[in-house]
């Protein structure tokens, strides 16, 4: 099976705490960090040293150019999920955004459209989903 090319959108607790961790281990058999993004200069400085094989950005909108991307992980600040992850639906990207999905039904509604509407695949993360 081909590994998926993966970019990661923030280095925080969960983009590189969580996320990051796994993506690192021998556990991780399905995809290959591409990109890594993050606004902040230290964040991208450590992702440098910790991804040496991808390439790091300042500014999720340096993706859209892209045409190797199969999945973008959004672990952007909370505030923030919402208005990234529609504008890489928008851009034709599969989404997993962390949690919060959305501040409110209505946003979550949109998202969802969107991603209906541009053939792209949204989800959610759940790291406790399939848990005992």
């Amino acid at each position: 099976m081909k590994k998926l090319n993966l970019a990661i959108i923030g280095q925080g607790r969960s983009g590189r705490d969580i996320h990051g961790v796994y993506l690192k281990s021998s556990d991780n058999k399905h995809y290959n960090v591409s990109y890594v993004v993050d606004f902040d200069v230290e964040r991208r400085e450590i992702a440098k040293r910790e991804w040496p094989d991808a390439e790091i950005l300042c500014d999720y909108k340096e993706l859209f150019d892209k045409k190797d991307i199969d999945l973008v992980l959004n672990a952007s600040y909370s505030d923030h999920h919402f208005s990234i992850t529609e504008d890489l639906l928008k851009h034709n990207f599969n989404v997993l955004v962390e949690k919060p999905f959305a501040r409110n039904v209505y946003e979550c509604e949109k998202l969802i459209k969107t991603a209906e509407m541009h053939n792209v695949v949204l989800a959610v993360f759940q790291q406790s989903f399939f848990a005992p």
